[in-house]
């Protein structure tokens, strides 16, 4: 194991002791399974970035931190910034929001939806009667056998 490496991991071993929790609910924040965490902390299994980003948000800091703080000539050494490659990062998809009517569209979709609200109803309502009209002749056909 590199030296790079084994400086991360002491780093991230460093911040897994400095967590006041339970270190079972600290593996499982972390997706290790329970008793993992030490033989992680040696190499085996490895460390993952998801290691890093849920350890991260478990302890509210930044997932850069560890890279920064695990690396720190390189972070000193780099003459550019990721950016300056590919750009700034877009945010994040998140849900569409609905779009707008314009009113008349509005007001021509509430008279569609009310027109078969209706139909709905009166449909319910000849369904009900009929079921009474039925009712009604049962019950005078078993009173004349």
């Amino acid at each position: 194991m590199d030296k790079d490496l084994r400086r991360l991991l002491g780093l991230v071993r460093d911040a897994c002791n400095a967590w006041p929790g339970n270190k079972r609910d600290l593996e499982a924040a972390m997706g290790v399974g329970h008793g993992r965490l030490e033989e992680m902390f040696q190499g085996h299994p490895e460390l993952r970035v998801r290691h890093l980003v849920d350890l991260a948000r478990l302890l509210k800091v930044r997932p850069s931190d560890f890279l920064r703080l695990g690396y720190p000539e390189d972070e000193i050494a780099a003459p550019r910034q990721l950016e300056e490659w590919i750009g700034e990062p877009q945010p994040p998809k998140s849900r569409r929001k609905a779009l707008a009517f314009a009113p008349e569209q509005e007001a021509r979709l509430r008279e569609l939806i009310q027109e078969e609200l209706a139909k709905r109803t009166d449909e319910s309502d000849f369904e009900r009667s009929n079921a009474a009209v039925g009712s009604r002749k049962r019950k005078a056909v078993s009173k004349s056998e």
